[in-house]
């Protein structure tokens, strides 16, 4: 699949359920307009196969930005926390980035970029 599971990963995860509801609130790019809080939001930033020298890549890698969004910045922290948590069973954290835009929604954003390897 060309596309990271990552939306498969979060709504795998009990603790990412009890916060973004069944199915979760995770959406590429973009919510759609009045989405609960909180929600994440996920784009790919980056990726490549594992190159091997004799054979076909066994996996691809996948660098993705997540944007978890809450009522306030504790809510939303305590939601990124848990995709985070979700997100270190099977790859790691990158980078921490600066807080987005609200959108003039009123929402509270924090951004990180995840590593995620898939096997093919």
């Amino acid at each position: 699949m060309m596309v990271p599971l990552i939306q498969q990963l979060l709504q795998g995860d009990e603790a990412v359920r009890t916060l973004f509801g069944d199915p979760v609130r995770v959406f590429p790019s973009m919510a759609p307009q009045d989405t609960a809080l909180p929600y994440a939001t996920w784009d790919v930033v980056g990726g490549s196969p594992t190159n091997l020298l004799s054979e076909r890549p066994p996996a691809d890698g996948w660098r993705v930005r997540l944007t978890v969004w809450g009522k306030s910045t504790s809510k939303a922290n305590a939601a990124a926390v848990a995709v985070r948590d979700a997100v270190e069973t099977v790859g790691s954290i990158e980078s921490y980035n600066p807080p987005p835009d609200d959108d003039d929604t009123g929402a509270f954003g924090i951004s990180f970029d995840a590593r995620l390897l898939q096997l093919r």
